[in-house]
């Protein structure tokens, strides 16, 4: 029986997509599913999303959602999909990213044999890419392994690092979607992908899991290629809302794990975060010339992250408004 669900998102990019898919196929030495859940992709898009299903034949499950002008959202497609799955562990590609390691999914399974409790969660790396250029990081969890050799922890059983909440925190970034494996189990006791929030919705679940998890892995391995959407198009999630759309979004995360986490490393995390972000909507509305609301977001940045630089700062913008 398989052991791992591939969940596959995918809105108006079939030839993206198609590549997409080709990278998971391509998987050696591991019994795997893949459940692909099309939001309601325009019209136009129908016949190629026909050729690459006729060309799937029976690997891979597909499933259409209905046509909404702005879709169902990511994290609606994921939590359809997951609900889909029959297996243990399901993780997930966007679909205009791919997955570079054909045994991936192969060590990942071997790791989680090796280890003695049950594994909730393995997260891996991966590489960005804007416009064809690499992005020099690191961007997601690159830098944790440095960190772990440097306090003489030694990886485990295909390199695995057994780590904890403490672990992640210490990390410049976090584990993205197309690179972790998640119990099922613990995913739907989460709560799955929080479909309110469009952007930054897997730095929301990575804190959530990592918060509830008992057993994680961490394998330095980068194993999928990152598209970082390119900022003049209007086609995917992170640029189809404005930048204070997304600020906004990222508040909401920041304040969920501020409000509801167990670790206090998570809600401290939290708080310095928010305050960056704060201060970030502050800039961008003085800069739009909306001084009142930079002056109010200036303020509350201040709360939550106190400085003198910023305080004159907050105090300028406030007399400005």
């Amino acid at each position: 029986m398989a052991r791992f669900t591939v969940v596959m998102p995918t809105r108006d990019r079939p030839q993206l997509f198609g590549e997409a898919l080709a990278s998971v196929l391509m998987q050696k030495n591991v019994d795997f599913e893949v459940v692909v859940v099309n939001d309601g992709s325009a019209p136009e898009h129908a016949e190629a999303y026909e050729r690459i299903i006729a060309a799937t034949g029976e690997r891979a499950r597909f499933h259409s959602l209905v046509h909404r002008p702005r879709g169902h959202g990511q994290s609606y497609s994921i939590n359809y999909g997951v609900a889909q799955s029959t297996t243990e562990y399901v993780c997930f590609l966007d679909d205009d990213d791919t997955w570079t390691d054909e045994n991936y999914l192969a060590r990942v399974e071997r790791a989680i044999a090796a280890s003695d409790a049950t594994v909730d969660l393995h997260m891996s790396n991966q590489a960005a890419f804007l416009l064809g250029e690499r992005k020099e990081g690191p961007v997601w969890m690159e830098d944790l392994e440095d960190i772990l050799t440097r306090e003489g922890r030694e990886a485990g059983a295909e390199g695995a690092y057994a780590i904890d909440v403490d672990d992640c925190m210490k990390s410049r970034g976090f584990c993205h979607l197309n690179t972790f494996v998640v119990r099922r189990a613990l995913y739907e006791e989460v709560g799955g992908m929080d479909e309110t929030i469009r952007w930054e919705c897997d730095r929301d679940i990575f804190l959530r899991l990592i918060d509830q998890a008992e057993t994680m892995l961490y394998s330095p391995y980068t194993v999928a290629k990152h598209n970082i959407p390119d900022p003049a198009k209007k086609n995917n999630m992170t640029t189809s809302v404005s930048m204070i759309e997304k600020r906004l979004f990222q508040v909401r995360v920041l304040d969920k794990a501020m409000s509801f986490s167990q670790h206090a490393a998570i809600r401290e995390h939290a708080k310095l975060h928010k305050g960056w972000a704060l201060k970030k909507i502050a800039l961008e509305h003085r800069e739009d010339g909306r001084l009142r609301s930079a002056a109010a977001y200036a303020r509350e940045a201040l709360g939550a992250q106190p400085g003198m630089k910023w305080a004159a700062l907050a105090a300028w913008l406030s007399a400005r408004a």
